[in-house]
């Protein structure tokens, strides 16, 4: 609620003003009077109201020379000032507007037209503590990046400040389109807007919260933390919220050092797929394994040895043990993402030696647009082993045509352009489009949506996953794009077949 200042030399305009108009219906509430505007000057820092009534012509102090007064002293915090005055002056009222005055009212004061001037304030001193609120943070903001980009700095500027880091785990939208949805999201509901971002890096979309940033929900992170996922899952995202709200009051080493260490433990906790609101404090002393994997050397030989032996079964063993070691000790991403890369490039320096055409693509998940969990992580891993095995004899002495429809089959579920695929295999475009249809009888279009619709197909059949999922896994867009495609080609809708597939397995 507002606050105003009643300064006027009539008792009974100071004490009946409040009982005439009501102030509280428009968020207003009288905090103080004066009876003129010497004393209403030494009683200003006392109550800091946002709106000043001042009678004109008062004793020691007139209107104008108050507003000079208050001009001396500067700053935003000054109040909005209502020259009151029993006569009508042209010349005086612009003189007052000149000197910052904010409106000009005769008396007897029209109930009216001070609700409507009311109605006005109200929205100028949103407005005006928006705006503020926007320049403070700023100041935040660019204090945070100074010291991020130097290493260090003076954090003590920033006592009561948290980190919001926002995880994308999952967007129904496209990458770029998921990545506003976030962030509009965020911004309507954290003081300061969009002043408040900092950085983005792939899936993580980082803020400052400045001090009373959770007044509103009672400085609960839980409350906030509920009512964001909320609204994030509402718009289609699916996120996991983090809080640093140690970074700014318990330093342990450099400012980077700290905001890296603290960010990389709660997603190695979003990792482990253990929490989606998570707080920096509430993690100490429950750190994941800050070491390497014990035996990581042993287990990069062993899959070597394998793919060159094309030894599934042995293959299968060494990658489940390792799996299980890692999950065991729960490792911190950081050593989860080294020996990922430790793995891809030992596969690629063997690929390299034994002649192995086989397109490798390392994943990492500081630039993934949506943060992989353990499960992904898995997944991604053996895929990547595997395809080297597969590939280890098929792919020498084959013809051209024959590596961009192997490699076709095997990215189907990626986005996929006649272009995109002649750059990976340096070919005209148009050159390409005639060669593949002559090979395959169809255009690269058709080839990779028959892949997508039989993978879909298979995924009804085996699986209970929903629409949107099959759509998204198969490399569709939009499921809408997808339940249409797969009912023209199929002949009936993605539901109608499962429950088809369903109905001829119970015969």
């Amino acid at each position: 609620m507002y606050t105003v200042m009643i300064v006027d030399d009539e008792k009974a305009i100071r004490e009946n003003l409040p009982k005439i108009i009501p102030f509280e219906e428009y968020g207003f509430k009288v905090c103080q009077t004066a009876g003129n505007g010497a004393e209403a000057l030494e009683k200003l820092p006392q109550c800091r109201p946002d709106v000043v009534f001042f009678d004109v012509c008062m004793p020691k102090m007139d209107g104008l020379s108050f507003l000079q007064a208050l001009r001396q002293n500067g700053g935003d915090s000054q109040p909005y000032v209502v020259l009151l005055s029993g006569y009508s002056d042209f010349e005086y009222a612009r003189s007052a507007m000149r000197y910052g005055a904010k409106a000009y009212l005769t008396k007897p004061v029209d109930e009216d037209e001070v609700c409507v001037l009311l109605e006005e304030l109200r929205a100028a001193l949103l407005e005006k503590g928006r705006n503020q609120q926007k320049t403070s943070v700023q100041r935040y903001v660019n204090a945070v990046k100074e010291m991020y980009h130097n290493g260090d700095g003076d954090r003590s500027r920033l006592q009561g400040c948290r980190m919001l880091h926002s995880v994308i785990l999952r967007s129904d939208a496209a990458n770029e389109e998921g990545y506003r949805i976030v962030r509009e999201t965020i911004q309507a509901r954290l003081p300061g807007a969009e002043a408040a971002f900092c950085r983005n890096r792939g899936s993580v979309v980082s803020y400052l919260m400045a001090p009373g940033a959770l007044r509103e929900y009672q400085e609960s992170v839980t409350l906030f933390g509920r009512h964001l996922l909320h609204h994030l899952k509402k718009e289609g995202a699916e996120c996991a919220l983090l809080f640093d709200d140690m970074l700014f009051s318990e330093p342990e080493s450099t400012f980077r050092n700290d905001h890296d260490t603290h960010l990389y433990r709660m997603l190695t906790k979003v990792f482990w797929e253990e929490e989606k609101i998570l707080q920096s404090s509430r993690l100490a002393g429950q750190d994941a394994a800050e070491h390497r994997l014990e035996g990581e050397e042993h287990y990069l030989e062993q899959i070597k040895r394998a793919v060159l032996d094309t030894d599934k079964e042995g293959l299968e063993k060494t990658f489940a043990s390792m799996n299980e070691d890692v999950r065991k000790n729960k490792l911190n991403i950081v050593f989860l993402q080294e020996l990922g890369y430790r793995i891809y490039y030992g596969l690629t320096d063997l690929c390299k030696k034994e002649n192995i055409k086989v397109d490798l693509q390392p994943f990492d998940w500081r630039d993934a647009p949506c943060y992989f969990t353990y499960p992904d992580w898995k997944r991604m891993l053996w895929e990547q082993i595997v395809s080297c095995m597969e590939n280890k004899n098929r792919t020498m002495g084959q013809g051209i045509g024959e590596q961009i429809v192997s490699w076709v089959e095997r990215h189907f579920m990626e986005p996929i352009t006649l272009k995109s695929v002649a750059d990976r295999f340096y070919m005209n475009p148009a050159y390409l489009g005639r060669s593949f249809q002559k090979m395959t009888g169809k255009s690269l279009k058709q080839y990779v949506n028959d892949l997508r619709i039989e993978e879909a197909k298979r995924l009804l059949r085996t699986t209970d996953r929903l629409i949107y999922e099959i759509a998204e896994q198969t490399g569709f867009a939009e499921s809408k794009y997808f339940v249409s495609r797969f009912t023209q080609q199929v002949g009936c809708s993605p539901l109608e077949y499962r429950k088809m597939s369903e109905r001829e397995s119970n015969i």
